[in-house]
């Protein structure tokens, strides 16, 4: 019985341990990965002169580049190449796994490591991209940024579309953590998936603030349970989350830290600027 009792008390010790551990190990590799991830954002640009990715390519812009999902088969013209996703992953080592690390790893075995994935493989992603402030969501009236510049007689275009416009590269996020997901129970993803292909600044370029704000103002540091109260940021690691910057670097950060607009518009000069005021 004092054996018994002995090993219940090592076991109730070392299982939270190696818990944490198992944590701590998932975090390092996500922040491997987008260390990856960032990089190759910055090899697609340098084959092009300069000029960065997009979050959207529209279908009368189909890739110039023949391009192939994970199996290996061709990609067609059309809404799968609209994303991000494919124009990028020639640029990875080893796409699969840099995508979807282990905190995806069973979405990854449903829907990744089977033939018909292409589609699905750019909508959730662990990293979203910040296509917002950086190289563009697509010319149509239903972006909110593209609208200001098509009719706000702005002096210059407010998205980022090359890497020499980049002035402060060790602060501009580029990849987060990502999830995707609705509270509202008639939406087809009323459950939260972790992984989604763009994360949102916590202000709109002209609504104002659009994170879920604490009850003294300013952002809160809890994530709730509907992804967009943090602009599909994901805080899955311990409270925080992973991004990673124009310069090729990587953090570990709380919402708190990431909610600051300078981390998001190159042009951004206070912590709740908005395009538009």
């Amino acid at each position: 019985m004092v054996v018994i009792v002995i090993i219940g008390l090592l076991l109730s010790i070392a299982v939270p341990v190696m818990g944490r551990i198992e944590a701590k190990s998932r975090a390092v590799e996500e922040m491997s990965c987008a260390r990856a991830a960032v990089s190759a954002w910055r090899d697609y640009a340098v084959a092009r002169d300069g000029e960065v990715l997009r979050g959207y390519y529209p279908e009368s812009e189909p890739s110039t580049e023949a391009l192939f999902d994970f199996n290996g088969d061709l990609i067609a013209p059309g809404p799968t190449q609209e994303r991000w996703f494919w124009r990028l992953t020639p640029y990875l080592d080893d796409a699969k796994r840099t995508l979807y690390p282990s905190a995806l790893e069973e979405f990854r075995r449903e829907n990744i490591d089977v033939p018909d994935h292409q589609y699905v493989a750019t909508l959730h992603p662990a990293f979203g991209l910040n296509g917002e402030w950086i190289g563009g969501q697509g010319e149509a009236l239903t972006n909110a940024l593209y609208a200001i510049y098509e009719y706000g007689n702005l002096d210059r275009c407010p998205w980022i579309r090359r890497l020499s416009d980049i002035r402060n590269t060790s602060k501009l996020i580029v990849f987060g953590s990502s999830r995707f997901g609705s509270t509202d129970n008639s939406s087809m993803a009323s459950e939260t998936v972790e992984g989604f292909h763009r994360i949102e600044s916590p202000y709109h370029p002209s609504n104002g603030y659009r994170w879920a704000s604490a009850s003294g103002g300013g952002v809160l540091d809890t994530m709730t349970e509907d992804p967009a109260d943090h602009g599909y940021v994901s805080a899955r690691h311990d409270g925080k989350a992973v991004t990673a910057m124009a310069d090729g670097s990587t953090a570990l950060e709380n919402p708190s830290k990431i909610g600051d607009m300078r981390r998001w518009a190159d042009m951004a000069w206070k912590r709740d600027w908005v395009l538009m005021d």
